[in-house]
């Protein structure tokens, strides 16, 4: 895969998508966080070209995301296991798929439900919360410069944010 040129902006968001590519390796990561395993089980459960396939996977492998282990079943066959990297990005396709529901297919029209394997319990909606739990909208969020942020990212904020106390 062709690496974006937002893979050098200086943003956690720009460089993650990098990492995660594109449509189709989203949902290669849904199918394996799944349980799908095989590039059979992909190919079956997508209807995705081969090429772009071997290419996705290729790309998941190499960013960390899966790791291709050798299950050797008569030759050379390889399955796709979620790596710890692929499993912490389960809750980011949660919300990603709970916006859809919402915005997409709409409330009652939800193609698939996510349930607490335990419980049977549908999953709550994942929200942005404080440190202190308080639940935070987007009109109350406000972004300051980390430490990996460079001057060009400083300067930015800084300039958005003297723009947001004029209005």
């Amino acid at each position: 895969m062709r690496e974006p040129s937002f893979a050098r902006l200086n943003c956690s968001i720009a460089r993650a998508l990098a990492v995660l590519g594109d449509a189709w390796s989203l949902l290669i990561l849904r199918d394996a966080l799944a349980g799908v395993r095989t590039f059979e089980g992909f190919m079956r459960g997508l209807g995705i070209a081969r090429n772009t396939l071997t290419d996705r996977l290729r790309h998941l492998v190499e960013e960390g995301m899966l790791a291709q282990m050798d299950v050797g079943k008569r030759g050379t066959r390889f399955e796709y296991v979620p790596t710890q990297k692929a499993k912490e990005f389960q809750a980011p396709l949660m919300a990603i798929m709970q916006w859809g529901d919402r915005w997409v297919s709409g409330p009652g029209n939800e193609p698939v439900v996510a349930v607490d394997r335990e419980s049977g319990a549908a999953i709550k909606p994942l929200i942005v919360r404080s440190t202190s739990g308080r639940a935070v909208s987007s009109d109350e969020l406000m972004y300051k410069p980390g430490h990996g942020a460079t001057a060009v990212t400083r300067d930015y904020l800084l300039a958005k944010q003297a723009s947001v106390r004029k209005i």
